[in-house]
């Protein structure tokens, strides 16, 4: 077991650069920082190599179509709980895991290309595993913000604005997504596990040119299909408690409510839903203490809004598609193909959707493509 090591504020400021800018140049990283591009590169790689940091690619909402993005309540038979959120940590739908107290023993966030899809992950592949002896399931309508606008405070407004300038200008008014083709999706599965990947390197993982790989990669970041992300293993950065807190407010009110949850700093997750309770706000603190302070705070801020529920995470044992261990390193992935059959043919073992080794550190993207806002 690799020893856990504290990243400074040299490595955390590196860190939240490529929060707001994920796929820049180590040139744009490197003069934002006052440090030299191959300090830069050599420290983000020492990073990844400890599964501290590493960025990612997530599925936007125009691929999951709003209603197949879903948050699952799993309750166990005692004893099972490790087994199943393990398990359930190697399904390709099954993008976050967590081991929590509360209402339920693991939380689950499930997303899938089509509701036909996703009914099959819910009705048939979790009736499946042995340990589960309920589940509750609420699908998103709306996401406000989630773990792609999320930073860590380490850097100066004036360099977070030196990074947003240096990005690619998108279209105030993106194309349509339209249909994926089965390059696109394989792009969306290979961002998923390296969201700084050049396009020689998807071109050549997906069997295209290096041209068609910057043409397919723009179109889905400029439609919001795919979110670059840059994630950190969040006790060693300070943050040790996440909490899910289940709220509710007024349908007029909703949507405002909804907006103004998203921009307070400790939200990480703010979706409204298709079910009772409404909201599903998640949090980064750093003492479980500050749960009730967080919850007094939005109280006196927002009048409407009630808390019914909070499920305290235990341990997080995948985090989009990366599998973590007990500090929250990054030890494995899953690639988040949201396509596949969710459901194994009676011949396939449980391996049938297998965790695959990190990416080896990688010489820089030769260009930027961004889009966090």
């Amino acid at each position: 077991m690799l020893e856990s090591v504290t990243p400074g504020e040299a490595e955390l400021s590196l860190v939240e650069a490529l929060q707001v800018s994920p796929r820049a140049p180590w040139s744009t990283i490197a003069k934002v920082l006052d440090i030299t591009p191959t300090t830069a590169a050599h420290r983000w790689d020492r990073l990844v190599a400890d599964g501290i940091a590493w960025v990612t690619a997530p599925p936007g909402m125009p691929v999951l179509e709003n209603q197949c993005l879903a948050y699952i309540e799993i309750t166990c038979r005692p004893g099972s709980n490790l087994a199943v959120a393990h398990e359930l940590a190697r399904d390709a739908h099954a993008l976050s895991v967590e081991l929590t107290a509360g209402s339920a023993d693991v939380f689950v966030t499930a997303a899938a290309s089509d509701l036909g899809t996703m009914s099959r992950y819910l009705l048939e592949r979790l009736g499946r595993v042995d340990g589960i002896s309920g589940t509750r399931t609420r699908i998103a309508t709306r996401l406000y913000t989630e773990g792609s606008a999320w930073r860590l405070g380490t850097l100066r407004q004036d360099s977070i604005d030196e990074l947003i300038r240096s990005r690619p200008p998108r279209p105030s008014s993106p194309p349509p997504l339209g249909p994926l083709s089965a390059a696109d999706r394989q792009m969306l599965v290979q961002l998923g596990l390296d969201g700084r990947a050049s396009y020689a390197e998807l071109a050549e993982r997906s069997g295209v040119s290096a041209p068609t790989a910057r043409r397919h990669v723009t179109r889905l970041l400029e439609s919001g299909a795919v979110i670059p992300r840059t994630d950190l293993a969040a006790p060693l950065a300070g943050y040790p408690v996440l909490v899910n807190l289940w709220a509710t407010a007024p349908i007029g009110d909703l949507a405002e409510t909804a907006r103004q949850l998203a921009r307070l700093r400790q939200v990480r997750l703010c979706v409204t839903l298709a079910a009772a309770p409404s909201l599903l706000v998640s949090c980064w603190l750093r003492t479980v203490e500050e749960v009730h302070r967080f919850e007094l705070a939005i109280a006196g801020r927002l009048r409407q809004i009630e808390v019914v529920d909070r499920l305290l995470v235990l341990r997080t044992v995948k985090r989009m598609g990366r599998l973590l261990d007990a500090d929250g390193r990054a030890i494995g992935v899953v690639p988040m193909d949201v396509w596949r059959d969710p459901v194994p043919v009676p011949a396939a073992s449980a391996s049938a959707h297998p965790s695959i080794p990190l990416p080896p550190p990688r010489p820089e993207p030769p260009s930027i493509m961004d889009l966090v806002p």
